[in-house]
């Protein structure tokens, strides 16, 4: 019999996109994708990628993001770069902050170009904050990198691979704390259903 692996040695994808917008639905695409895999503890392997959506970007998403129309010329479709980062990712579950927003571009991805359903376990590092910090007010990224501690530069925010990194970084801390709260494995997380948002 396989022993299941306890929260902080399983792995996992920690991930974070960057868009033309906020609505998949109306027409919204990825622009990039950021991650890092995560594996005993520790960061593994890395995969970041640009994506060129076709169209140009509006001024304030170059302001938020820092992307330009001018770094995407030449970079391959949504299609190519998705489909190699799920390959890459396999089968291991998914974190990001806020994941819904998240979920909803890839979901929208694999409708578009008819890749089947997306089957990996989804944790929300969000929905884990409020329940770790239920007394605090906030919970975005700029306050978590400063509740646990870790090394930010703000001006490198909202790059996908800079933001992957410091969720993945964040949610490490996070999964020693569930474990002091007798968290054994991602399976005792089931039961909440802000936390895990996907199963």
């Amino acid at each position: 019999m396989v022993e299941e692996k306890t929260l902080l040695s399983d792995s996992y994808v920690v991930f974070d996109l960057e868009t033309t917008g906020l609505y998949p639905n109306s027409g919204d695409t990825i622009i990039e994708i950021g991650a890092v895999k995560i594996s005993d503890g520790k960061i593994i392997d890395r995969f970041d990628e640009l994506i060129n959506p076709g169209r140009n970007l509006s001024e304030e998403i170059i302001k938020i993001t820092g992307i330009d129309n001018e770094m995407l010329k030449g970079k391959r479709n949504e299609e190519e770069v998705l489909n190699d980062f799920m390959n890459w990712v396999g089968n291991i579950p998914m974190v990001a902050h806020n994941a819904k927003f998240d979920i909803s571009f890839v979901e929208m991805a694999f409708t578009k170009y008819n890749l089947g359903n997306l089957k990996n376990v989804v944790i929300d590092t969000l929905g884990l904050s409020r329940y770790l910090e239920s007394k605090e007010r906030y919970h975005n990224l700029a306050t978590l990198v400063k509740r646990y501690e870790i090394p930010w530069d703000e001006n490198k925010h909202h790059r996908a691979d800079y933001d992957s990194e410091g969720t993945a970084l964040i949610f490490l801390k996070m999964l020693q704390k569930l474990e002091l709260n007798n968290f054994k494995t991602l399976k005792d997380l089931y039961n909440y259903p802000f936390i895990v948002i996907r199963k």
